[in-house]
């Protein structure tokens, strides 16, 4: 499955074009049009990250730097709102015109020579920029990505962060749809060393590549479960981010790793505790699984958890009102490269789920 992928540079304004009804808002024009065209964004209704950063262990502002850089290197296109012209988004299409990446501007004539070189097409409205892009994406093998990503991070999964930045990566979201894989990458629970739940951190930034779901997912070493203590920074970031944005649903992954556990997906909510009187979510992502010939699904409606010592789904359901479902993957549908059919049918049961849920 391929789709394409394009970084939103430019700080948010209304775009004064004639094609438009009204003043609306670029990126969320941007975002809404590419995504209902197939296209995914990197960085869709930009959320101010380096305030919530700023809150958890006072990172320095250089990480919301490096996170967009982050961001660019993993989108296919660049598309520049030059009508408000700064610093940052003159840097960045410098940064993406050297890394290959196809940079379309939109702005007021006459153009810079400059940007004339970044940049391979220029329009002076923005219907027409997203025109262009819709017409001449450039994509990507969705198993060819996953593996490089999954790749990336195994490469670090067994380091602690260096010192400043998190051990967690945040992809900021345009529906209101939050995926997290909590283990990742390696991690220690009461002093024990676990290993990662592989391909579970790729799946949901696939997600969020395909729908425009926010995604949160451990990127090193974590020096404490974020499922069982809830004081660690991933899990004080995850307050923020649901703090901040008014989410219709959470969706926990994780991994089965069990090879004879019969059952392709396992789903928990709890006895329905957790979905906060939207039961329907449940039932909706049984039937797209059963739609998908997913295989067997389990259902976990055990709570073995003591009260005494809440996890990360209590804290979002019982403190924070999100519902949320747990699903844990089996790992035949974890390996791309060797079962790739069995990786699209999951991929795309899920990201049409989540499209689902969010506009529902």
């Amino acid at each position: 499955m391929v789709i394409a992928s394009v970084y939103l540079s430019g700080p948010p304004c209304n775009v004064s074009d004639p094609s438009l009804s009204s003043p609306t808002d670029w990126k969320v024009y941007a975002a809404s049009t590419f995504l209902k065209s197939g296209l995914s964004v990197a960085n869709p209704i930009e959320l101010d990250l380096t305030g919530f950063v700023s809150n958890v262990d006072d990172i320095s502002k250089m990480s919301s730097v490096k996170h967009s850089l982050s961001l660019i290197d993993r989108a296919d296109s660049l598309l520049a709102n030059l009508t408000q012209l700064t610093e940052s988004v003159t840097m960045e299409m410098f940064y993406a015109h050297r890394q290959g990446k196809k940079v379309v501007v939109v702005g007021n004539e006459p153009f810079s020579p400059w940007v004339s070189f970044h940049s391979e097409a220029r329009f002076t409205k923005l219907r027409e920029a997203l025109g262009y892009l819709i017409q001449q994406p450039i994509g990507f093998d969705t198993v060819t990505w996953s593996s490089q990503f999954e790749d990336r991070l195994k490469r670090r999964a067994e380091q602690y962060p260096p010192e400043g930045e998190p051990d967690f990566e945040y992809y900021g979201g345009s529906i209101p749809v939050l995926i997290i894989s909590p283990h990742a990458t390696t991690y220690f629970h009461d002093g024990n060393f676990n290993p990662s739940e592989s391909y579970t951190g790729a799946l949901s930034v696939l997600m969020h590549k395909l729908t425009g779901a926010h995604a949160l997912i451990s990127s090193y070493c974590l020096a404490a479960d974020p499922v069982y203590y809830l004081n660690s920074p991933f899990v004080s970031f995850l307050t923020q981010i649901v703090k901040n944005i008014d989410l219709k649903l959470v969706l926990i992954i994780h991994g089965i790793e069990e090879w004879n556990n019969p059952n392709s997906v396992i789903l928990n909510s709890w006895n329905n505790v957790s979905l906060r009187n939207k039961t329907e979510y449940l039932n909706l992502l049984i039937s797209m699984l059963k739609i998908k010939n997913i295989g067997e699904i389990g259902y976990d409606s055990l709570d073995i958890v003591n009260k005494d010592k809440k996890t990360i789904n209590h804290l979002l359901f019982d403190d924070l009102s999100i519902p949320t479902i747990t699903i844990g993957v089996h790992k035949r549908f974890r390996l791309p490269t060797l079962q790739a059919n069995y990786y699209l049918t999951l991929q795309t049961a899920l990201a049409q789920y989540l499209m689902l849920v969010a506009y529902q």
